[in-house]
């Protein structure tokens, strides 16, 4: 992923909403556990928060696997089944990652329980050196009364994992840090996180670009509103800054064409609603030749419907513009989070006819009570009919 006058300016930006359509056929297996309570806690990881990546190609058939803990990155070795069988590195920090905004112009700093929140959002292996790219969703909490702003930002790992240097931001919403202090965060409303959450990385590689999907912010003197965004960057142009830890510009789609800046940039809102602010992932699909994006349909307040339900749901585009409509994966009255497109593949981009979604599961308590210390990882099998 308001009330009174503001709730009805928070709404979905649908730019193509005759567009859209049922999608391909296709079924999901019985859930299966991958990652449980107790493999984590003999780890000592309290808890992955945001999803979990993995990188094929490793001996024997296994991958690395990426995730956050506590706001430091974890990287394990372990088969498609047992991402946890090696835990290679627990609690590791994003080496030069900036302060959080200090702003005494604007009366702000940064609460120290949260320090530098900075999560890994998702990852990329550069196939010519193998050195690993890593998206960051970071979050800046302020000490006065208020809510949260976001940004996207790269670091690069240069020896197999083990560790991670900032590159810099390349995404914010269009709605600016300086606005969002002034005029939102401090506002008395309700909702989890409900201003400018980007959610994760969900990026898929066309035409020689990353293109990353994630929710967009903007706004009017009295009101703000979401909506499904994508920005673009080339990947070789990534790739050659990352090796210098700087940064390539990225722009955002507006109006049928990429020239707004990804940092700040105004946005054209897809025509998918940003379920979960897109916390998610995304890959292309070599059976239907199309794209493929899942995500969650809400969390904690936010989430459930009638009688309290939680799902994991998928959407596919020809183009990866216009997507098809949101359809369940797996749902039931326990919170689902964070999924995440795991191929059976080696290339962790490039899915098949069969694919697998891992999410998080909150096993023991029903909604809208959940337990942050009692819940597991588990998947399930995708098929293309």
């Amino acid at each position: 992923m308001l009330k009174t006058r503001l709730s009805a300016a928070v709404l979905l930006l649908v730019s193509f909403a005759g567009c859209k359509s049922a999608g391909p056929h296709f079924s999901a297996g019985a859930p299966t556990t991958v990652i449980s309570q107790k493999q984590m806690s003999d780890a000592g990881v309290r808890g992955i928060d945001a999803g979990i990546y993995g990188l094929a190609g490793e001996e024997g058939g296994r991958c690395k696997w990426f995730f956050t803990n506590r706001f430091k990155f974890v990287h394990t070795v372990g088969p498609r089944g047992n991402p946890f069988e090696k835990v290679v590195v627990n609690g590791g920090d994003i080496a030069g990652l900036p302060e959080p905004y200090k702003d005494t112009r604007l009366g702000f700093d940064t609460d120290r329980r949260w320090g530098n929140a900075s999560w890994i959002a998702n990852v990329y292996r550069n196939p010519e050196n193998g050195h690993i790219l890593g998206f960051v969703h970071l979050e800046y909490h302020p000490k006065t009364r208020g809510k949260v702003y976001f940004r996207f930002g790269l670091a690069i790992s240069k020896d197999g994992g083990k560790s991670f240097a900032w590159c810099g931001y390349i995404i914010e919403p269009d709605l600016s840090y300086e606005t969002w202090f002034k005029r939102w965060h401090s506002r008395n409303l309700s909702g989890h996180h409900p201003f400018a959450n980007m959610g994760l990385a969900n990026y898929v590689i066309k035409d020689g670009h990353f293109h990353l999907y994630y929710t967009d912010t903007k706004e009017s003197p009295d009101s703000f509103s979401n909506g499904a965004a994508v920005a673009r960057a080339k990947v070789s142009d990534v790739l050659s800054a990352a090796e210098n830890l700087q940064t390539t510009r990225w722009s955002k789609y507006h109006n049928g064409t990429w020239r707004q800046p990804g940092m700040g940039g105004k946005f054209t809102a897809l025509n998918i609603e940003p379920l979960g602010f897109l916390h998610g992932d995304a890959a292309y699909n070599s059976y239907l030749k199309q794209f493929v994006m899942v995500t969650r349909t809400g969390k904690v307040r936010s989430v459930g419907g009638p009688g309290k339900r939680s799902s994991i749901v998928i959407s596919f585009s020809k183009d990866g513009v216009v997507w098809s409509d949101w359809r369940t994966i797996h749902q039931d009255n326990r919170l689902h989070d964070y999924p995440s497109i795991v191929s059976a593949g080696d290339d962790n981009e490039v899915t098949g006819k069969s694919f697998w979604v891992y999410y998080k599961y909150f096993y023991d308590s029903a909604l809208p009570h959940i337990d942050w210390r009692r819940n597991r990882w588990d998947r399930t099998l995708i098929t293309l009919e």
